[in-house]
């Protein structure tokens, strides 16, 4: 690992650049564009984001580029640990790796993190990710609670924002949303063995019809129930049906198919029987709350 300063006096005229050829592959690409330019306006993104940090520091790892204030410099190396011990369980899980080193950036508390994303409420996160960066929450603000270095490295946000970024590389954005937070926590289950549960978002009374969660997710009333049942969907097809299957709706989205024709194709059921078959199986599967506490 290695510390150093990065400055890139060339970066506007390359977002410039790859800004035209997005333009013009929109112009003559009419089937499935989003396959052919997300890609393209993801790295005009992490460009965009690279080159308004230019006054951050970089700690550079194998696999990860990580900006952060001086705020964070004590701690800058374990966020490159957490980062780097998500790397390989995170990839061979998803069985892809992005090319090139994942950009990481730290900010220093929820404000900054707030405005990276354009918040304007009282939205908090420990972590995030878009456009090909995933923001961090300093640790010292997790640490500040009382948890260990360990608790931040195998409980913390990284295994779940890389899983994001993996598979949005993987599939080119072709994904709704619940199904990406679903398999991010899945993710974790499987290899961290940690699941999200809270007195609101037991399994067992009303919940969200996919149609909500295939809406405005993200402004859901309760959003660790809504978390919770793209957990349980996908857990469903993983343990119902096998890995495998799992893995192959995943190839199907990679392909560019939607999310609704792959599962029928993959587990024979359509959109109406695969949420009654989960709403089922996560009752008599999933613990709720109240029976873990």
């Amino acid at each position: 690992m290695r510390h150093i300063a990065v400055h890139d006096t060339n970066i506007l005229t390359m977002i410039v650049g790859l800004a035209l050829v997005v333009i013009f592959l929109l112009s003559i690409m009419p089937l499935h564009p989003q396959m052919w330019v997300y890609p393209l306006v993801r790295q005009i993104t992490q460009m965009k984001v690279d080159y308004e940090t230019g006054y951050m520091a970089v700690f550079e790892t194998e696999h990860f580029r990580i900006k952060y204030t001086p705020a964070d410099q004590d701690i800058v190396a374990m966020i490159a640990e957490a980062a780097e011990t998500a790397y390989i369980p995170v990839t061979n899980e998803l069985g892809y790796a992005p090319h090139g080193k994942t950009l990481i950036m730290v900010q220093p508390n929820k404000n900054e993190l707030r405005k990276a994303f354009g918040w304007s409420g009282n939205e908090s996160a420990m972590g995030v990710y878009w456009g090909g960066v995933i923001q961090l929450l300093s640790p010292h603000v997790w640490l500040s609670g009382g948890a260990s270095v360990q608790e931040f490295i195998h409980s913390g946000p990284m295994v779940h924002e890389y899983t994001h970024l993996v598979f949005d590389h993987l599939t080119n954005g072709n994904y709704p949303r619940w199904f990406t937070e679903g398999l991010a926590q899945y993710t974790e289950y499987r290899v961290n063995h940690y699941e999200w549960q809270t007195a609101d978002n037991n399994l067992d009374g009303k919940l969200y019809t996919m149609t909500e969660l295939e809406g405005d997710f993200d402004k859901l009333p309760n959003q660790s129930l809504a978390y919770r049942q793209s957990l349980a969907a996908v857990r469903y097809i993983a343990q119902a049906y096998g890995e495998d299957k799992l893995r192959e709706i995943i190839k199907g989205l990679q392909a560019g198919q939607s999310l609704d024709k792959v599962i029928q194709r993959t587990l024979g059921l359509d959109s109406t029987a695969f949420e009654q078959s989960w709403h089922q199986w996560a009752i008599t599967n999933m613990k709720n709350y109240s029976q873990k506490h």
